[in-house]
């Protein structure tokens, strides 16, 4: 039974025989608490009906109480990003703090006029001028994804290792019986992107392999994606593909359309494969290959991240706090090869 008296954070510390601040970082997101301490603590938090006061949290330390969103633009229908914004709407949601979402669309001069204790940036683009203004203003900068080269550094930033990931997918392509590899290539110059086809081009050049690169516009609508794919199963091609990588959130299952229309047996004489996994890629048939970057859980880091900064609980002020997200790579039926 919950008590009369407002429960205190002192309440759920005693429950768990902890101090008093562990169940304040556990509850806020801040400092260095494990993530099972702060499953359980939320767990107490939750049985007692604790309510953290929040209007007197951020009256005491001078903040709004709010973070700024911003997603790329043309990201809105991606599934990839709103599960991110549903971790970061979560974890703010636990630590008091409330989520403003930044039009994609708005205008680089307006960028900076913001009200908000902090911003979070997913996946920053050389080529957003919005993303220049914003690393180059007043308020401290998280972002899902290091900055690529020209921009400036974070307050802190999230990311995975997609290297690696991409490695260990080409791998079981190669077993799979993949002899001529091609990727669809977005025209997205961030992070992420940038790095999954550096990482597709070393694997294939330490295998002896040459693949074929198609640079398609983002996003992509299906009639784009089809001439893509039936460029590159060309029937008078000498050295035809057999499999195809798939970037970009959203283009895969236009992949797979594209290549059953014309002919080809996706799973047997075709393998594909996608970087980014959703929930509907295990649903298809055949069911999709793909790296799950498991966003709704980099979203939540984004927000602690950003509390950490706010808190000024770094290791080195000097340096921008560094988040790595495990991913997995989830081998389907798209992929399992003729034999």
């Amino acid at each position: 039974m919950r008590p009369d008296r407002a429960v205190t954070l002192q309440d759920i510390a005693d429950r768990l025989g902890v101090s008093r601040s562990t169940a304040s970082f556990a509850i806020t997101g801040r400092g260095r608490v494990s993530e099972e301490m702060r499953r359980r603590v939320h767990e107490v938090a939750d049985e007692l009906g604790y309510r953290p006061n929040t209007v007197a949290r951020h009256l005491k330390g001078s903040r709004t109480g709010m973070l700024a969103l911003r997603l790329p633009p043309d990201s809105t229908t991606m599934s990839y990003y709103m599960e991110a914004t549903f971790g970061i709407v979560e974890e703010a949601n636990r630590a008091g703090m409330t989520v403003i979402m930044l039009p994609t669309e708005q205008g680089a001069d307006r960028a900076d006029q913001l009200t908000a204790d902090a911003v979070i940036l997913l996946d920053p683009d050389l080529n957003d001028p919005v993303v220049h203004t914003l690393l180059a203003g007043r308020l401290p900068v998280i972002t899902g994804e290091p900055t690529p080269a020209g921009l400036p550094e974070p307050r802190a930033w999230v990311t995975s290792e997609h290297a690696p990931a991409v490695r260990e997918l080409m791998d079981h392509l190669l077993e799979s019986g993949m002899r001529r590899p091609a990727m669809l290539f977005p025209e997205l110059r961030g992070y992420w992107a940038l790095t999954v086809r550096d990482a597709f081009e070393q694997w294939c050049a330490e295998h002896g392999l040459h693949p074929r690169i198609s640079e398609v516009e983002h996003p992509a609508p299906p009639e784009v994606i089809h001439a893509a794919v039936s460029d590159l199963l060309a029937e008078d091609d000498e050295d035809p593909v057999d499999a195809i990588v798939s970037v970009s959130d959203g283009t895969v299952l236009s992949v797979v359309t594209s290549a059953q229309q014309l002919g080809r047996r996706v799973g047997e004489d075709l393998l594909v494969a996608a970087l980014v996994d959703t929930e509907v890629l295990s649903l298809t048939r055949p069911s999709i290959t793909a790296i799950d970057l498991h966003a709704r859980e980099f979203g939540r880091r984004c927000v602690r991240a950003a509390l950490a900064v706010l808190d000024g609980t770094a290791d080195d002020e000097g340096a921008p706090i560094r988040e790595v997200v495990p991913i997995t790579v989830h081998r389907r039926a798209s992929t399992r090869g003729s034999a």
